[in-house]
């Protein structure tokens, strides 16, 4: 079996990479970018078609969706699911919690833990998403539980993709009680792949960037990113 590589996923991704390098194996990669970017296909598609070439299981987790409701986005964009990739969308916790509001990150990890205890090749996360999360706890404390779920992660020693929708040009801050105040989210991952929306006079283009990657040497240039008829492509810089 070929070796598998996360950059060589979806055609031409491997184009925002230098070398050899690759998304590391047990990172914490945010997810980033503004509504219709294709965050979630994104996150979809590569793992879905990492785990074509490999042994590995994965988990998706949405908030935002049912299980129904995602699979018939992902296959609208061309995408296919791999059998080892499973999809949990918290709607029997939430008919359980329905008169009270649940923890959803105890609920998560206990989720991988019940994951890695059944698949010994567990070894993807993904979370769509930190907004759906931030939307549905009322008693959330961002710095605190988000140093817990990320050191969680990697302790567990998951790639983990986390979605989060932003739609502020400083996507470093958010409003707190005080004013403004640094997004944790941001400081904590050891990547960030941003999608965006370019619009000129003569077209709207999408496009993909890696803003953040600990201990990779990869392209910071702004790539155009198509939806065609077997899931997403990266087809070259922007401009």
């Amino acid at each position: 079996m070929v070796k598998s590589t996360f950059k060589n996923s979806i055609d031409g991704l491997s184009d925002l990479f230098k070398d050899e390098t690759d998304i590391p194996g047990g990172s914490v990669i945010l997810v980033t970018g503004v509504e219709g970017g294709l965050k979630s296909g994104l996150v979809f598609n590569i793992i879905s078609n990492y785990l074509a070439s490999n042994d590995k299981y994965a988990l998706y987790a949405t908030l935002e969706e049912t299980e129904e409701s995602h699979s018939r986005n992902m296959k609208s964009l061309g995408i296919k699911k791999h059998d080892r990739l499973h999809i949990f969308d918290y709607m029997d916790v939430r008919h359980e919690w329905k008169n009270e509001e649940p923890d959803f990150l105890k609920v998560t990890e206990e989720m991988i833990n019940f994951y890695r205890e059944k698949y010994a090749d567990f070894s993807i996360f993904a979370f769509d998403s930190l907004n759906a999360l931030y939307s549905l706890s009322s008693n959330l404390n961002i710095r605190k539980q988000m140093y817990h779920f990320f050191t969680m992660l990697r302790t567990r020693k998951l790639t983990s993709f986390l979605i989060m929708e932003t739609h502020s040009p400083d996507r470093h801050l958010l409003i707190g009680t005080g004013g403004y105040m640094e997004r944790p989210e941001f400081f904590l991952a050891d990547g960030i792949i941003e999608l965006g929306i370019v619009e000129d006079k003569e077209s709207v283009k999408r496009y993909i960037q890696i803003r953040k990657m600990r201990g990779v040497n990869h392209n910071m240039e702004k790539h155009q990113i198509l939806v065609g008829k077997n899931g997403l492509m990266v087809v070259g810089s922007i401009y």
